[in-house]
C-alpha cells in the first residue's frame, strides 16, 4: 500500500470518530476535518496538514497525531514527523499503533539517527503483521549497516549553486548543452504551489542559465513553444551532436503526477523548433526522465515509466533510434530494476548513473551505477557518500571526463531557501572532483588529554552554499576532514560536561597536498552538589510559564547577570534532553521607565539570553523571544508605587514556556525550605499546583463591537492551599474571578468578558490571561483565541 492511499484510509477511519464524539455545539471541529479531508482528497497536503493541525489542538487524538505524522512524512519534513511519530509511539504501552513503526523509522533514517531507525525497523519486523512492509524494512537495515562501512569520497566536493537558480520550491532535470548552458526545471517561486485546478496557479518551466566569474545568470524561462502553458515540462537531455532535445510535460493533481508525456524539439539557427509528441513511446502510463546514450552501436534513450510489465513501481527502459523514430521499448532487466522504483538515469562513456530506493541505501533515493561491456550490465553499486545523503539523492549528470556535474538532493543547507521545511524541496547541487588533498585532523582535549566521543563540526567561512560537517564517535578520540584550498574554516568542539569552545583557521597558500592539525582544550562544566534530600520532580506542561529564579538584571541594562549562568545551563541541559523541543524566551522589566521604553528593553534583555543559550550549540530556531515590558507585574510594584530595588528587581526577570514539541517535560528542583516572602508559600513537603481546564477556546469569528463572555475552570491539584495574587490580560477583556485561597481538591471558575469593539484592526488575535499565584512558577496562562471581522 502506498502513502497516499495509507493516509486516506486514516482520514475516513478517524472521521466518524471526531464526528460522534463530539457534542454537536462544537461545529468548528467538524469544519475543520471537512476541509482537511477534502484537501487530502485533492492531494492538497499543505492545507490537509493545517486543518488537521488545528484539529488536533481541540481534540488531542492519538490516531490524528499519526495522520499529521504520515503528512509531514509524506511532505519529507522529517523533523516534524520525527516529533508527531514520537509523541505517540514513546508512550504507545498497548502497542496499539506498530505498523506506524516503519514510518517512524523512515523519519529517523532521514535525519540520519541510525540507530534509532534501526532498533524501530526491528521492532517493527519482530511484532507487525504487514509481511508486505518487511522486506522493505529490512532493506532499510542493510543500508544503514552498509553506510557504516562506506568510506568517504576524499576527491570530491558538492555545493549548493547561486541562490539565482535555486528558489525556494523544487528544482529538477539539471543538464548541460554543448556551449555550457545549463538546463533545469523550477517552478521559480518562494511560495508553497497547489495544484488545485484554479487559475494563476504556477507551472514548472524549462529555464537556462550560464556560470560566470561572479556565479549563474539569471534564469530565462524557454519560449511558450516549449514551456506551454498548463503542462509541467522538464527532464531534458540532449542527443550527442546537440540537434534534439528530449523533455516531458506532465499535469499533476496536487502532490501527484497524473499524465507525463516526452516529447522531441529540433535545434536549427533560430533555436529549439515546436516540439513534437514521440507517439512511439507514449501510452497509458508514465513516462519521465529521458536521457540518450549508447547501447549496440545505437543510439538509444533511456526513459523510467511505471508501463505494466515492469518489476515493480518505475522501470528503466531504452528505445534504440532508427533516424528520427524510436523503437519498442526494452525493459533493462532484473540486474538494473528491482520491486520499487528505478528514476533519472543518465549514461557517459559506457556507465548508466540512476537513482533508486530498491537498494540498501543511506537514506531514500541514492544514486547508483552500473557498466555496459557491450553486451551485460555490471552489478549495481552506490556511488558511496558525498553524492549520497541520508535524503533524495537524484538526476545525477557528469560532464569534462567526470570532473564536474550536478545531482539533486532535498538535503538540508544552510545557504538555501527553505519554504516549508529543511527538507521539503529539491535543489540543484554542483560536484567537482578535488585536485589537491589538504587534510584536517581535529581534536578535542581536557587537561589530561585527548578524549573520545566529543563531537567537532567543520564549518566553510567562505560564503559558498556548503553545509557544515559534524562528526562524533564514541570510540574516536580524533577525527579526519578533506579542506579546499585558499579557504577560511571554523572548527566547534562539544562534548558533554564540558563547555563548548570553536577556532577559526584558513587553507591560504597551501599548494601542495598537506595535513593541517588542529587541538581544542575543553573546559570541564562544574557540577554543584545538589541535596536531593530536598528535590522534587516539577512536570511542566506545554505553555506553561517557568521562571529562571536566578536570571535577574541590573536597572536599565540589558547584560546577564553572573548568578543568571546557572539557569540558563540548565535550560540547555532541558533543550538538549528534548531535543524536538522549542520554547519561547520572554522576558520582563519593572514598572520604573516609559512603557514603549520598557518592551524594548525587555526584548533586548530576552535575546541576551538567548544568545547565551546559541553560543552553547543550541539552534537559534528553538528559542522565539519575546519582550514583555512591565505588562506583567508580580507584586505591588505598578506605576505610582514606591518600592524599594529589591521588590522592583523581583520583577525584571526571565521565563520560558515550551510552545512546541514534547507536551510536558520533568523539571528536578531543589526545594527551597524559607519563610513564604510578599505573601508567596513557601516549598516544603506540600505545594499548591494549578491545573486549567478547557484552555485554548477558540470564540471564532466576532463581529467588531460584539461582546463575548467565556469561562475557564481552574484546580488546586497540588497538596497546599493555592491563592490567587492577580490575574491579568488585555485591555479589551473584563476579569471576574475569587480570590479565595483553593483548597487541595477545590476548583473554580474564571469568567471573561471580551469586548471586540476595542479593538483596532480586523484580524485574528490570541490573548493571554495570566495567572499569578503561590505556586512555583508563579506564572500561569489561560489562551482564547477571536478573529474580529465586519
Amino acid at each position: 500500500m502506498n502513502m497516499k492511499s495509507y493516509l486516506k484510509i486514516i482520514a475516513i477511519l478517524l472521521f466518524p470518530v471526531f464526528l460522534f464524539a463530539q457534542p454537536l455545539k462544537e461545529v468548528p471541529l467538524r469544519f475543520m476535518l471537512d476541509a482537511a479531508d477534502e484537501a487530502l482528497d485533492n492531494n492538497d497536503y499543505y492545507n490537509a496538514l493545517d486543518w488537521y493541525e488545528k484539529a488536533y489542538k481541540e481534540e488531542r487524538n492519538n490516531d490524528l497525531a499519526i495522520l499529521i505524522a504520515d503528512l509531514h512524512l509524506q511532505l519529507r519534513d522529517y523533523k516534524k514527523a520525527e516529533s508527531w511519530y514520537g509523541r505517540v509511539l514513546k508512550r504507545d504501552k498497548d502497542q496499539l499503533y506498530i505498523d506506524e513503526r516503519f514510518y517512524y523509522g523512515i523519519a529517523l533514517k532521514s535525519l540520519g539517527k541510525y540507530n534509532d531507525a534501526y532498533a524501530e525497523f526491528k521492532y517493527f519486523i519482530d511484532s507487525s503483521t504487514m509481511e508486505d512492509l518487511k522486506p522493505r524494512a529490512q532493506l532499510e537495515m542493510e543500508g544503514m549497516l552498509t553506510a557504516k562501512e562506506l568510506e568517504e569520497n576524499n576527491d570530491v566536493v558538492v555545493r549548493l549553486i547561486d541562490k539565482k537558480v535555486n528558489s525556494g520550491g523544487p528544482e529538477f532535470g539539471a543538464a548541460e548543452y554543448q556551449d555550457g548552458t545549463l538546463y533545469f526545471s523550477s517552478f521559480q517561486t518562494n511560495k508553497v504551489v497547489v495544484m488545485d485546478g484554479k487559475e494563476d496557479v504556477p507551472f514548472a518551466k524549462i529555464y537556462t542559465t550560464t556560470e560566470t566569474d561572479k556565479g549563474y545568470d539569471k534564469p530565462k524561462a524557454l519560449p511558450a513553444a516549449i514551456n506551454r502553458e498548463g503542462y509541467h515540462t522538464g527532464n531534458v537531455t540532449f542527443t550527442s551532436d546537440g540537434r534534439k532535445m528530449f523533455f516531458t510535460r506532465a499535469t499533476l493533481l496536487g502532490e501527484e503526477v497524473v499524465t507525463s508525456k516526452l516529447f522531441v524539439s529540433n535545434k536549427s539557427d533560430s533555436g529549439w523548433s515546436p516540439p513534437l509528441e514521440v507517439t512511439s513511446l507514449n501510452g497509458d502510463f508514465i513516462i519521465k526522465h529521458p536521457a540518450t546514450g549508447e547501447l549496440y552501436g545505437n543510439d538509444v534513450l533511456f526513459f523510467s515509466a511505471d508501463m505494466e510489465g515492469g518489476n515493480g513501481g518505475f522501470d528503466l527502459y531504452y528505445s534504440t533510434m532508427k533516424g528520427d523514430d524510436l523503437a519498442s521499448p526494452v525493459n533493462l532487466g532484473e540486474t538494473i530494476n528491482t520491486k520499487e522504483n528505478e528514476e533519472t538515469p543518465f549514461y557517459s562513456d559506457g556507465v548508466l548513473y540512476f537513482s533508486s530506493d530498491g537498494y540498501p541505501s543511506l537514506g531514500g533515493f541514492d544514486i547508483y551505477s552500473t557498466s555496459w561491456n557491450g553486451s551485460n550490465w555490471s552489478e549495481v553499486k552506490s556511488l558511496g557518500l558525498g553524492y549520497n545523503s541520508p535524503l533524495d539523492d537524484k538526476y545525477f549528470t557528469t560532464y569534462n571526463q567526470g570532473n564536474k556535474g550536478y545531482l539533486i538532493s532535498n538535503r538540508p543547507n544552510e545557504k538555501k531557501r527553505n519554504l516549508k521545511s529543511k527538507t521539503c524541496c529539491d535543489d540543484i547541487y554542483s560536484f567537482g572532483i578535488r585536485q589537491l588533498i589538504i587534510d584536517l585532523i581535529a581534536q578535542a582535549e581536557n587537561e589530561e588529554g585527548p578524549m573520545k566521543g566529543a563531537e567537532v563540526t567543520l564549518v566553510d567561512l567562505s560564503g559558498e552554499a556548503i553545509d557544515p560537517i559534524t562528526k562524533t564517535n564514541e570510540t574516536l578520540d580524533q577525527y579526519t576532514f578533506l579542506l579546499d584550498s585558499d579557504k577560511p574554516y571554523k572548527l566547534i568542539f562539544k562534548k558533554e560536561g564540558y563547555y563548548p569552545d570553536s577556532l577559526e583557521f584558513n587553507t591560504v597558500g597551501i599548494l601542495d597536498d598537506f595535513t593541517i592539525n588542529k587541538k581544542k582544550l575543553l573546559k570541564p562544566i562544574p557540577v554543584i552538589p545538589v541535596d536531593t534530600t530536598n528535590e522534587v520532580t516539577e512536570i511542566v506542561t506545554i505553555n506553561q510559564a517557568i521562571r529562571l529564579d536566578n536570571i535577574y538584571y541590573d536597572l536599565d541594562d540589558d547584560k546577564i547577570l553572573p548568578d543568571a549562568e546557572k539557569d540558563l545551563d540548565v535550560l540547555y541541559g532541558l533543550l538538549i534532553q528534548y531535543p524536538d523541543m522549542v520554547i519561547e524566551l520572554a522576558s520582563h522589566t519593572d514598572a520604573q521607565g516609559v512603557s514603549t521604553y520598557n518592551r524594548k528593553l525587555s526584548l533586548r534583555r530576552a535575546e541576551s539570553a538567548k544568545r547565551y543559550l546559541v553560543g552553547q550549540g543550541i539552534a537559534e530556531e528553538r528559542i522565539q523571544t519575546v519582550g514583555y515590558g512591565e505588562d506583567q507585574i508580580l507584586n505591588r510594584c505598578v506605576n505610582g508605587v514606591r518600592c524599594s530595588d529589591e521588590e522592583h528587581r523581583e520583577n525584571r526577570r526571565t521565563e520560558f514556556k515550551i510552545i512546541e514539541g514534547p507536551q510536558s517535560i520533568e523539571i528536578k528542583k531543589e526545594v527551597k525550605k524559607t519563610e513564604p516572602v510578599s505573601g508567596q508559600q513557601s516549598f516544603g513537603d506540600s505545594v499548591p499546583e494549578i491545573k486549567i481546564y478547557n484552555n485554548n477556546i477558540d470564540l471564532g469569528e466576532v463581529k467588531k463591537g460584539e461582546v463575548k463572555e467565556l469561562e475557564f475552570t481552574i484546580e488546586n491539584v497540588g497538596n497546599a492551599d493555592l491563592e490567587i495574587e492577580i490575574i491579568t490580560t488585555c485591555h479589551c477583556t473584563e476579569l471576574e474571578y475569587s480570590k479565595e485561597p483553593l483548597a487541595p481538591g477545590q476548583m473554580a471558575v474564571i469568567k471573561a468578558k471580551y469586548n471586540s469593539g476595542l479593538k483596532e484592526e480586523l484580524r485574528e488575535y490570541r490573548e493571554v490571561i495570566n495567572i499569578i499565584s503561590n505556586v512555583e512558577h508563579i506564572v500561569d496562562e489561560a489562551i482564547f483565541k477571536v478573529k474580529v471581522v465586519e
